[in-house]
């Protein structure tokens, strides 16, 4: 009887471990679990409204990063003497080069 119970008793704990390590972070959908899934009948009104929402962050985030990429762009002079120099601008260069100087 008492060999039942802790059969049992292992039986459950490994359960509830392969469960925790197991099903829930790859197999079980973590979104349906917290109540966060999507309503698979979204009116086609709100849908719309979604992806112009979408579309104008994607193009603020284009902006974004073309105005940085031009700003880095034109303050990038760099003049190099020859093979192994250290680029000289806004970038800081190799690490090593302060004990160069």
């Amino acid at each position: 009887d008492g060999r039942k119970i802790v059969t049992l008793a292992f039986a459950g704990i490994a359960g509830a471990i392969g469960l925790g390590q197991i099903y829930l972070p790859y197999i079980a959908d973590r979104d349906k679990l917290r109540g966060l899934f999507e309503e698979e009948d979204m009116p086609a009104q709100a849908r719309r409204e979604l992806e112009m929402m979408m579309k104008a962050e994607r193009k603020a985030a284009e902006a974004k990063a073309a105005h940085i990429d031009a700003k880095a762009g034109a303050g990038n002079e760099t003049k190099e003497s020859g093979p192994g120099s250290v680029a000289r601008g806004n970038n800081a260069g190799s690490m090593w080069s302060n004990l160069r100087r």
